[in-house]
This record gives structure tokens, C-alpha cells and sequence, in this order.
């Protein structure tokens, strides 16, 4: 009787070995997405850093929701393009470098599009002052592709303090 036990429990391992792997779409579609939409994310700092500000902001829908580091508000596009506009006229040159792109994940932790950035920011400050400050983002997209969310962390307050503290030296 036991060594009929185990030739059942052999067998029974056998034949759930020879079942096809169980596909999940969500999953792959999710880091298609991911992939496909990390390209937008990249292109949006490439044209802030080349100060193209038209070109930047064909990347963003016309419903945009952004939250900047500095405030606990949502603002719209036009608010957008004018904080903007405000960064790239007050300083002669950005870079972004150390970007990393991580997948973003609903609440069941399966990749949903969305793209997840950190980086460092350098500038150089019309003043001639040098900025350097961590950044963080998370970036979602609607069904063209387009960001319909940007969501930012990074010290705004320690970048006017950097200035500051090079201006008076």
C-alpha cells in the first residue's frame, strides 16, 4: 500500500510537471508598456534640457495632472509649461544624469505603464551658481501614449539654497 502511495504521488508530479506554464498578460502587456513609455519619459528631460519647451509639451495630454515637488496641489498644463519656462530661463544648462526607469505597479504589484524615474539634476544657474539635486518621478500615460500624470519629489528648497549660498560667497 505505501509504495502504491508513492507511485500515485510520482505520477502526480510527472503530469503537473508537463503543464504549460501559466502565461500572465497583464504582466507582459505591463512591461510593454513600461517599455514603450519610458521612451516618452526620456524624450520629455531630453527636451527640457534642450530647452524645447513645444516639443515637451506635445508629450503631455491636454488633461494633464501635475504634482510638483514644491506644492501639495494638482496643477494643469498651462501651469506646467509656465514652471517650465521658469526653470529653463533661470538657468543656462541642465543635465540629467544617473537615470534609472523602474516599472510602476497597480495595487496588485503588476506592472501597469506607468514609469518610475530617478536622477540627478545639475544646473548652472544664470548667476553662474551649480545646482545638484536628487530627483524622483512617477509618470503615467493614457491609451495615446501621452503623459496624463507627473508626479515629482526632489528639494526644491535645497536648490534655492545652493544658489543662495554661491551668490553670497
Amino acid at each position: 500500500m505505501k509504495n502504491l502511495f508513492y507511485i500515485i504521488t510520482l505520477i502526480g508530479l510527472f503530469l503537473s510537471c508537463d503543464q504549460p506554464a501559466p502565461t500572465n498578460t497583464n504582466f507582459d502587456d505591463g512591461i510593454l508598456n513600461f517599455e514603450k513609455n519610458k521612451q516618452v519619459a526620456d524624450k520629455a528631460f531630453d527636451l527640457f534640457i534642450a530647452k524645447d519647451i513645444d516639443g515637451m509639451m506635445e508629450l503631455y495630454s491636454e488633461d494633464v495632472v501635475w504634482s510638483p515637488a514644491n506644492t501639495t496641489d494638482s496643477l494643469t498644463k498651462p501651469e506646467l509649461r509656465e514652471a517650465m519656462m521658469g526653470w529653463m530661463n533661470d538657468f543656462e544648462l541642465f543635465t540629467f544624469n544617473d537615470r534609472q526607469y523602474y516599472p510602476g505597479v497597480d495595487e496588485n504589484f503588476i506592472p501597469n505603464g506607468s514609469v518610475r524615474t530617478y536622477g540627478i539634476w545639475n544646473g548652472n544657474h544664470k548667476s553662474g551658481a551649480k545646482t545638484v539635486s536628487k530627483y524622483y518621478s512617477v509618470t503615467e500615460y493614457d491609451s495615446e501614449g501621452k503623459i496624463s500624470a507627473a508626479l515629482e519629489w526632489f528639494d526644491v528648497g535645497g536648490v534655492f539654497d545652493q544658489l543662495e549660498a554661491q551668490t553670497v560667497e
